[in-house]
């Protein structure tokens, strides 16, 4: 709830009208903290809205138009935004880590977590540190779940460099400690590894 005592407004951006709708019905249950509001259009100005949640899969297409709308929001809005990320693509949620949003939750978090969430980035306030989901029997730290992912996806060292912002020599490192963790002595291998334990493969 906002400091004047008048719930948040939420906005939902997702190119899955099911997820829409999930997340509508699930804010639904905490109107005293939450309502949930319509933008106009991707182009939208936002007025009034406290925080957008972003679902990353906005970012899956070949055009780049869902890196234009994530960038719109983030700097022709007053609107916080918060990430939405998709526990089998935490490549998704990288892109738009980086290009400037600063809050992410697990699209599989429970109706609280989710309220306690908007409520912390409308505020602000940096959200708690999430367990990865995926690689986390295995130890692999968030970048490293992210080299996984790309990995699963077909990328070369050099364009997962580009993707995660890192040097190449970085991401060897990652790549190393990675294959160190996961028992894999080749690409192949981390490509195996990272498809039998739940990562995405390449996109068609």
């Amino acid at each position: 709830m906002s400091r004047s005592g008048v719930p948040l407004r939420v906005a939902i951006v997702t190119p899955q009208e099911v997820v829409a709708r999930g997340l509508v019905a699930m804010l639904a249950d905490y109107p005293d903290r939450v309502v949930v509001t319509a933008l106009s259009g991707t182009r939208s100005r936002a007025v009034g809205v406290d925080v957008i949640v972003y679902d990353t899969l906005g970012l899956h297409d070949a055009e780049g138009t869902g890196e234009d709308e994530l960038d719109h929001l983030l700097h022709r809005t007053a609107a916080k935004v918060l990430v939405l990320s998709r526990d089998m693509r935490p490549d998704l949620r990288s892109r738009a880590l980086a290009m400037g949003c600063e809050a992410w939750i697990s699209m599989s978090v429970r109706a609280p977590e989710m309220v306690t969430a908007i409520e912390r980035t409308a505020f602000g306030r940096p959200l708690p540190e999430q367990p990865e989901r995926l690689g986390v029997r295995h130890q692999l730290t968030p970048r490293q779940v992210d080299v996984a992912a790309l990995i699963a996806q077909g990328l070369s060292n050099h364009e997962i460099a580009e993707r995660l912002h890192l040097s190449e020599n970085t991401l060897k490192s990652h790549i190393r400690e990675l294959y160190r963790k996961i028992g894999a002595g080749s690409r192949g291998q981390a490509v195996a590894w990272a498809l039998q334990h739940g990562f995405s493969g390449p996109d068609r």
